[in-house]
């Protein structure tokens, strides 16, 4: 008997000491709240006192909460409103109203979604873990712990951080996984020290002697429950209190029972002191069964009936929660409906501002194109008129062009050609009249006549190649054939195929002609100064809307893209006469592969760009 009444003793003094601590700071808050005014100030206040209050009365915690939320919703005072609720979670938690802390939770996590607060979605996601973690359900806690500790790492919140690594440890532990349990916690108590969070030290601290006292090392789990205890004087940390004192219960129970028993009761105590339910239940449970095993039944009914007693004071605790829980969640619920009728007249709002932008950005696009219609008619005129410009002045160039050429071409067999036979006559005359008896002189008179007769083909062939006589006569197709002939006797040496499909049907232009065999000719004349082909192959396919020319060899080959950044004047300029006739040109080659030039050319063409 002396040793009940010396630990009702104790556990009353434990209850003296918190409720001297609570009541203190709860007085001191009480006295500004009575000053302040209605205000954002004010509901700081209220928050705080509820913090104060949900350790040694959640009911009182809870009230002073709602205070808080619906001052801080009439003042539109968004981070109040989202604190209050996270503090109204933590608050119906310790009655055991797990679903009433859950639904405020979330709906504290949304709210600081909404309005951007990183710590409230840190903290409500904490919130969260905890409730799912006293319910058993630790899989699901990890995951809001967890999501709750990458958002603090991104922010470098340590602050929010430091309490969570110490709940992940405890939810590690009632799965079954020690090591995992300790890393956690270990880390969790580090930062308790640096930041100087006496209230998360306590927590880990009593979870560390679970840790430990899992792993078979009593003398430690003993240390850190002692030390959890001992640094819980003055503060109201009732559940780790509760836990700590119960877990020295467990570790004295088969050698020393008797004080198992006082720490047992103590856990007690711890519970009711802070109205913490599951503390309360668990360690009466406790209790039970110490002296179930002791055989001590007159005891054991004697502490059930205490025990009964508590647990209908805080049943009765329970059901009146339960009913601020409902008018709660009916608040939440009309809260709920309230902002989905701001979001909802918002978006008619938005519907109606838009249909009168709309509106407007119609109005002045139908003006506008109204106004500049004649500007665009004038404009498309002028660029109309600019392109006929060009294509007269490319008609021009290549006339001029055609032009130069027959006249140099008639110059140099008229005049050049002339000179170079009669010089050619009169040297032979001369040799007649001559007697060269010297082998020397001789020879050097046939080599100045021979160079004679060289400079006159050369002559004669450029004459030709500038005006070719066969193309102004019989046209396109019997050019090339006449030019391909002309290699054919050549020193190339060059096996030559032309091939002709469809031209005897149609009558081209004469300007379309003579552009079409200038290009031929250059390229042909590329084969033959570059290529080191064989083998040549010249198709000209006329379909009823295109020409195709292809010019295939077996030569060396080369690199379009080195073609592309150093192409020479001779490819510029086929270049330039197929964008004038607006046909396409595609060159396919490769180092030893020989070259592929590829030409398509519309019959029926339109407004060309200009020849340059």
């Amino acid at each position: 008997m002396l040793r009940l009444l010396l630990a009702v003793f104790c556990c009353s003094m434990v209850q003296v000491a918190w409720g001297a601590a609570a009541g203190s700071r709860a007085d001191s808050l009480q006295r500004l709240l009575t000053a302040s005014r209605p205000d954002t100030n004010r509901v700081q206040l209220l928050i705080q006192l509820a913090w104060e209050r949900t350790d040694d009365n959640p009911l009182k915690g809870i009230e002073y909460g709602q205070q808080g939320l619906r001052l801080a919703r009439q003042l539109r005072f968004r981070s109040g409103e989202c604190r209050a609720l996270l503090m109204l979670g933590w608050a119906f938690m310790r009655t055991g109203n797990y679903a009433t802390a859950i639904q405020t939770q979330v709906t504290a996590r949304r709210l600081a979604q909404r309005i951007g607060y990183a710590g409230g979605v840190i903290h409500a996601d904490n919130a969260l873990g905890y409730a799912h973690l006293e319910q058993g359900n630790q899989q699901l806690s990890l995951r809001y712990f967890r999501r709750a500790v990458a958002l603090a790492k991104k922010h470098h919140d340590i602050v929010l951080l430091t309490p969570i690594l110490g709940n992940i440890g405890r939810a590690h532990l009632e799965l079954g996984h020690p090591d995992s349990a300790w890393y956690y916690t270990w880390r969790g108590y580090e930062l308790d020290l640096q930041q100087h969070d006496a209230h998360s030290e306590i927590g880990d601290l009593s979870i560390l002697g679970d840790i430990e006292a899992r792993r078979g090392h009593p003398n430690q789990a003993r240390y850190f429950y002692q030390r959890a205890i001992s640094r819980a004087v003055g503060m109201p940390v009732s559940y780790a209190v509760s836990r700590a004192y119960l877990g020295l219960a467990r570790l004295a129970r088969h050698q020393q029972p008797t004080a198992a028993l006082r720490y047992a009761r103590l856990a007690l105590a711890a519970g009711q002191a802070g109205r913490y339910a599951k503390g309360v239940f668990e360690a009466s449970d406790y209790l039970a069964d110490i002296y179930a095993d002791m055989g001590n039944s007159k005891e054991a009914y004697r502490y059930l009936r205490a025990s009964a007693a508590t647990r209908d004071s805080l049943f009765s605790q329970s059901r009146m929660t339960q009913v601020q829980a409902l008018s709660f969640s009916e608040e939440l619920h009309q809260q709920k409906l309230a902002e989905e009728g701001e979001r909802a007249a918002a978006r008619r709002w938005q519907f109606v501002l838009a249909l009168a932008l709309a509106g407007a950005v119609l109005t002045a696009v139908v003006g506008y194109l109204l106004i500049s219609r004649r500007h665009l008619r004038r404009e498309v005129e002028f660029v109309q008129e600019r392109q006929r410009m060009e294509r007269r002045h490319s008609k021009a160039i290549l006339d001029a062009e055609q032009n130069e050429r027959r006249r140099v071409g008639a110059d140099l067999h008229d005049s050049v050609g002339q000179l170079l036979s009669a010089a050619k006559i009169t040297l032979g005359a001369l040799r007649r009249r001559l007697s060269l008896t010297d082998a020397t002189h001789q020879e050097l008179f046939g080599n100045s006549m021979d160079m004679l007769d060289e400079a006159v083909r050369e002559v004669r062939s450029i004459s030709h190649n500038l005006v070719p006589t066969t193309f102004t006569r019989h046209g396109l197709v019997q050019a090339v054939r006449t030019l391909l002939d002309r290699l054919r006797l050549g020193p190339c040496h060059l096996q030559i195929q032309l091939e002709v499909t469809g031209l005897q049907d149609h009558q081209l232009d004469s300007t379309l002609e003579n552009i079409l065999f200038r290009i031929l000719q250059e390229l042909i004349h590329n084969v033959t100064k570059h290529a080191q082909a064989t083998e040549l192959i010249v198709r000209l396919t006329c379909q009823p809307s295109e020409l195709h020319i292809s010019i295939i060899d077996n030569g060396v080959g080369f690199n379009p893209v080195l073609l592309k950044e150093g192409a020479g004047i001779g490819l510029r300029n086929v270049a330039s006469r197929v964008a004038y006739l607006n046909g396409e040109l595609a060159i396919c080659s490769g180092e030893g592969t020989g070259t592929s030039t590829t030409l398509k050319i519309p019959l029926r063409v339109g407004p060309a760009p200009v020849l340059v």
